[in-house]
């Protein structure tokens, strides 16, 4: 993992939104992938937000988020994104 991936992971996983949640961006391509990730894990407070460009995947669990942000930036799935609060 480079430098700016392992950046983008902390920023993600440091911050959590007003509810309590971590919130990731990914690209559009990635929902079927963070839907089977969420599935698996069964997690009741998980929710996909699907925007224009954009899915923000909003969970309260730091283990799937963090097991969602390493397998898509793996594959090239988060998206960029400025500012998503």
């Amino acid at each position: 993992m480079d430098s700016l991936s392992r950046r983008v992971s902390w920023d993600i996983l440091s911050r959590r939104d007003p509810h309590g949640y971590y919130v990731i961006p990914l690209k559009p391509e990635g929902r079927g992938f963070v839907e089977s990730i969420l599935k698996q894990n069964n997690d009741p407070y998980a929710r996909i937000v699907e925007g224009r460009d954009v899915l923000l995947v909003r969970v309260r669990s730091r283990s799937v988020a963090e097991k969602i942000v390493r397998l898509a930036e793996r594959r090239g799935l988060i998206a960029e994104v400025e500012e998503i609060y």
